[in-house]
């Protein structure tokens, strides 16, 4: 199986350049998030983003909140997901999923786990938690590790026994998120085979700044992988 490589958190149209030069599948672009994170860029910036990114690399915008608002934010945006990476409900992403579908973009739930294995969702069990979700149209699960200061991008290594058995589970391709990097991809992702892999903090300089070398050691480390895999 060949994993995918999403970037995730870009702001610039130089970091949109760097990550499509170096083979990304999909880009992301967190937009209007409800609380405060450094990547947050608004929709209309989000917009013109979108459009610089050519049509072989996906986009994927990370958002969160009410059915309404993520409406609107994916009829001013247009990107091929919404990856929906916050509080929403059951009802909520059901809600969603059946409107961004009659928009031809697809989505993404991200459910984020804490270092206790709990489920940051009205259903804290994560098996519950993802077979809740098999009541939705969503076309994947992300799991990302969790913690009270920031909802995502935490840089903390994600537990891969919940991540496996997540993966066991789930009716939906599983992307794995949490504590990624150049060093310690290949050994992960030969643990756990994801369908495809998240990454912000682990390939940057700083906040909101993606490094030029880690970014390619990174998407590097997983195609070599897939190579060896169809070999």
């Amino acid at each position: 199986m060949m994993i995918q490589v999403k970037i995730c958190g870009l702001m610039t149209r130089e970091d949109i350049d760097l990550c499509v030069e170096a083979g990304a599948d999909m880009v992301g672009f967190v937009v209007d998030y409800p609380i405060p994170v450094p990547w947050n860029i608004t929709r209309e910036k989000a917009n013109k983003l979108i459009a610089e990114v050519p049509a072989s690399v996906r986009t994927c915008l990370v958002t969160g909140g009410a059915p309404d608002r993520i409406l609107a934010i994916a009829e001013a945006t247009r990107p091929d997901v919404i990856q929906l990476h916050y509080q929403e409900t059951l009802a909520e992403i059901k809600a969603i999923t059946e409107q961004l579908e009659r928009l031809g973009i697809k989505t993404v739930k991200a459910l984020r786990f804490d270092q206790n294995g709990k489920c940051d969702f009205e259903i804290t069990d994560p098996v519950r938690a993802v077979c809740s979700l098999d009541e939705t149209n969503i076309s994947a699960v992300l799991v990302d590790s969790f913690s009270s200061s920031r909802p995502g991008g935490t840089g903390i290594n994600f537990d891969l026994s919940v991540f496996k058995n997540v993966q066991q589970i789930s009716a939906f391709p599983v992307i794995l998120a949490g504590g990624l990097n150049p060093v310690n991809i290949q050994s992960v992702i030969k643990e756990v085979s994801p369908y495809a892999v998240d990454v912000l903090t682990g390939i940057e300089s700083q906040p909101g700044c993606k490094d030029p070398e880690k970014v390619r050691r990174f998407i590097n480390a997983v195609h070599s992988h897939n190579r060896i895999q169809n070999i």
